[in-house]
């Protein structure tokens, strides 16, 4: 049977939520404050973490000088860790390199219509490959070389073959730099230089290598007696 409440509404007794209704609407409000809190909280932390992000990103971009000081700084230092070693190497080689030198430019100084466009020293680790380049049929074992590019004024090939057949008959030269190759592919180019009293220069390569095994100094030869020289190998396709 349905009971029906039929006193005025200002007389009737007040009714009271049943307990585990009540218990239900204040775990909920309860949790929806607590997630509220926790809302609250998270981006709170994430704006501080924005701030401190921004904080480092400023801080980073007021150390970049100090950043690209200290690029310069490493790329100086090592700059002159080469040239300490450069100067090490210079140091520590032995008179045969300074022969060497001194004989190369006392080729070059004496044929002065030839000019050095070019000059690289080649260690043990470069010259092979260099050598192989020049000559892939090769058997010999080189320690070291020299590779020149060259030019001299005029058309005619007369300096250019002085030039190589000095370097080839130097006998310091014939000791140290004992493999003599002559790029055979030079070329004729025309001088467009309005102050040049030539209208064309021959461009060529010259690359000389020492053995890994150097061959036997020969003793000077006595007074009167014509100089013996120490046989090298000949040049690729011959002086032009």
């Amino acid at each position: 049977m349905i009971k029906i409440n039929l006193l005025p509404t200002e007389k009737r007794k007040a009714e009271r939520t049943p307990l585990p209704r009540f218990l239900l609407i204040a775990a909920t409000a309860a949790a929806f404050f607590i997630l509220l809190f926790y809302t609250l909280l998270v981006m709170k932390w994430i704006s501080d973490k924005k701030d401190d992000i921004a904080a480092a990103q400023r801080e980073l971009q007021g150390l970049q000088p100090f950043v690209q000081e200290h690029d310069k700084l490493l790329a100086r230092q090592t700059e002159l860790q080469n040239k300490v070693r450069e100067i090490e190497g210079l140091i520590t080689r032995d008179v045969e390199f300074w022969r060497t030198v001194n004989a190369l430019w006392e080729v070059i100084h004496q044929n002065q219509r030839v000019w050095i466009d070019d000059i690289r020293i080649l260690d043990s680790k470069s010259a092979p490959g260099e050598l192989r380049r020049s000559d892939p049929e090769t058997k010999e074992a080189v320690a070291y070389g020299v590779t020149m590019r060259c030019h001299v004024a005029g058309e005619e090939v007369a300096e250019m073959t002085k030039f190589r057949k000095a370097l080839k008959d130097n006998t310091i030269l014939q000791e140290t730099l004992t493999l003599i190759n002559f790029d055979v592919d030079w070329k004729v180019n025309e001088e467009k230089e309005k102050d040049s009293s030539e209208t064309h220069s021959i461009d060529f390569a010259i690359s000389m290598f020492g053995l890994t095994t150097p061959p036997k100094r020969k003793p000077p030869a006595p007074p009167g007696s014509s100089p013996a020289t120490v046989p090298i190998s000949a040049p690729q396709g011959g002086a032009k």
